[in-house]
């Protein structure tokens, strides 16, 4: 085996050493713009999250108002079938009274 001199390794080495550390450098360049990339990404998402959020409170609210009314009109409703049902109730009894001789 033929022993390449310590002066060529160290050169190589050396060599080696200088492309790692291009390397590095352009790796530290891409990862920076990734991060600036990913931040502009979570700004726009965040902006887009609170809007969504403002939406559906509003959608909420509107729900909520919409169900409030709805409850009225049942119980009116419900309070009208009652009125309806006594007088018909009472309808009924005053013809049975007056088909029985009660009356």
């Amino acid at each position: 085996m033929s022993e390449v001199p310590l002066e060529s390794r160290v050169a190589r080495l050396e060599s080696d050493v200088a492309h790692i550390r291009s390397d590095i450098a352009e790796m530290k360049l891409d990862i920076r713009e990734l991060r600036t990339e990913v931040h502009e990404l979570r700004g726009e998402t965040l902006g887009i999250d609170k809007s969504l959020r403002a939406e559906m409170q509003k959608m909420e609210q509107s729900l909520r108002a919409e169900i409030a009314a709805l409850d009225q009109r049942l119980t009116r409703g419900l309070a009208s079938n009652r009125i309806w049902t006594l007088m018909q109730s009472a309808a009924i009894l005053g013809v049975m009274a007056r088909g029985f001789g009660w009356l």
